[in-house]
């Protein structure tokens, strides 16, 4: 078999092992096999004819962006890159009072959160943090804190044990600690 035919045949296998590589994860093994099949048909282009594999040089040089962007908007919409990617992200940016509100605030894992991801609190899906421990995407999560803009969670297992669980106008005044009052202790001793 001639060198040039050879070449054009492991260009193809190379360029549908690169397509294969959208669907099977392999952690960059068949990306190296595309590659190695890629250089191996050009090299037999040349050896079979220096204008021949220059004319398949420049053909694959032109093809390989075409297939790259190509195959980066298709790939959000295969099975892997939908369990890969978040399609509906939350507000980028809330405004500071509405932030502030959230402090206290029971709701839902929208994604599996490691440490970042979905949230939905009251219909409205948010990004948020979680602190320190991963959350199963489903599982009841509690707005801890804000910082800056960002919304820091936990796990909520639907217990109410502390006083700063449950809402303001349901706690005792007389069990709250002086700290959280406001109220310095020096001047009642």
């Amino acid at each position: 078999m001639d060198p040039g035919y050879l070449g054009i045949l492991l260009i193809i296998a190379g360029l549908c092992v690169i397509v294969i590589e959208l669907f099977v994860p392999s952690a960059g093994i068949l990306g190296i096999v595309a590659g190695s099949l890629l250089l191996i048909g050009v090299i037999l282009s040349f050896v079979s004819d220096v204008v021949f594999g220059s004319f398949v040089l420049m053909g694959l040089t032109l093809l390989l962006p075409f297939l790259f962007v190509a195959l980066v908007k298709l790939w959000p919409k295969t099975p892997l890159g939908k369990a890969i990617l978040i399609d509906d992200l939350g507000h980028d940016v809330l405004p500071e009072t509405e932030v502030e509100t959230l402090v206290g605030q029971i709701g839902v894992a929208r994604s599996k959160m490691l440490p970042s991801g979905l949230i939905e609190i009251d219909g409205e899906k948010l990004d948020a943090i979680s602190e320190g421990f991963a959350i199963e995407a489903g599982e009841k999560v509690k707005v801890i804190s804000v910082k800056g803009n960002r919304l820091y969670v936990e796990p909520f297992d639907g217990d109410s044990s502390s006083q700063s669980d449950v809402p303001a106008a349901d706690q005792d005044a007389f069990s709250t600690p002086l700290e959280e009052l406001g109220i310095d202790e020096d001047l009642y001793e």
